[in-house]
């Protein structure tokens, strides 16, 4: 990579957050390029919070007019209207030092200070509720956390981990963001679930509409969701909207889980992010095997009850707090 911004030359993670950045948007990202910003992403947690405080200024700059980021960026009144906010902005991040020192605190004082701002979390097997000010409402679920911060042109809820239903007040003047890892969601007013994985992002509407925006290097890449429709935001984009069963995936939120032709790994993969205990699978056949039913959370002890009904499977205990699922004979 022997590009005039060469982000590996920037040993603090803000000058190098400014380097991608810049990358990302300059069209010129190959294939080696997304596999070494992706790993610079993943080798520290700082790398990425810098990078998403950059997306927040490059949020901002929409407000800001052309004019001014042309200013700001020092770019001649002669560039042409029609190369935009980006092409100044692209002048601006071309001195990532500079950003990273001063442009990054010029678009946090166009943000302005949030007016409320408020962690929430929920322990292993837990779901709770919270309420917002402005009457928007968050159902957090198992092992989940979150930061809400509002400011006065925009809300703002960070999805560190987990998975959460909004129900957003409608407010035309200040738009609902989501950010959950390898997606953005931006609404005015509806219902949604969105669901935060290690490697991928599900976001799913039950009422009103939503775009989602992809994160990282396919950051121009949006959809908008209607009710009924969903999607999956990975580290290649997002994938184009289709029906999902909305109802089947925020069951969680009156404490069951919805099994439709799952597989079984998968389903126990779920059955583990709620119970006080940990189940596994023992037997290379039972990857094929494919379940359907409803499952009670909220009654941990049912679960292996009922697991021999909807799979041929024993339940068998391997120590306290475990059980191994082996095939039937």
């Amino acid at each position: 990579m022997n590009h005039p911004l060469d982000p590996r030359q920037y040993s603090d993670p803000r000058d190098a957050a400014a380097a991608w950045f810049a990358r990302a948007r300059s069209g010129r990202m190959n294939g080696a390029d997304r596999q070494a910003f992706d790993a610079w992403l993943e080798a520290d947690p700082a790398h990425r919070k810098e990078y998403a405080l950059l997306e927040r200024v490059w949020e901002s700059t929409g407000q800001a007019g052309h004019e001014r980021l042309r200013a700001l960026a020092g770019v001649p009144p002669a560039v042409p209207a029609s190369r935009g906010r980006r092409a100044a902005l692209g002048w601006a991040l071309a001195g990532a030092g500079a950003l990273a020192a001063g442009g990054l605190a010029v678009g946090l004082r166009w943000q302005g200070p949030a007016s409320f701002e408020q962690a929430v979390a929920t322990a292993h097997g837990q779901r709770r509720t919270v309420a917002l000010p402005d009457r928007t409402s968050i159902d957090l679920n198992t092992d989940s956390r979150a930061v809400v911060r509002y400011y006065a042109d925009r809300r703002e809820v960070d999805l560190e981990a987990g998975e959460a239903s909004f129900s957003v007040s409608a407010d035309a003047s200040r738009p609902f963001v989501v950010r959950a890892g390898l997606a953005a969601v931006r609404v005015t007013g509806t219902r949604f679930n969105v669901r935060r994985r290690e490697d991928a992002t599900e976001v799913s509407v039950s009422a009103g509409s939503v775009e989602v925006r992809a994160a990282g290097w396919a950051f121009w890449r949006r959809e908008t969701l209607g009710p009924g429709q969903g999607l999956l935001a990975t580290r290649d984009g997002l994938t184009p909207a289709a029906a999902v069963d909305v109802a089947a995936a925020t069951a969680w939120r009156e404490g069951r889980i919805v099994f439709n032709n799952t597989p079984l790994p998968q389903a126990v993969a779920e059955l583990n992010r709620y119970a006080p205990f940990v189940i596994r699978l023992d037997g290379a056949r039972l990857a094929r095997v494919r379940v359907a039913g409803t499952l009670n959370v909220d009654s941990p002890s049912t679960l292996l009850e009922l697991l021999p009904r909807i799979a041929p499977v024993r339940v068998q205990a391997e120590g306290q707090g475990r059980y191994v699922l082996t095939p039937t004979p």
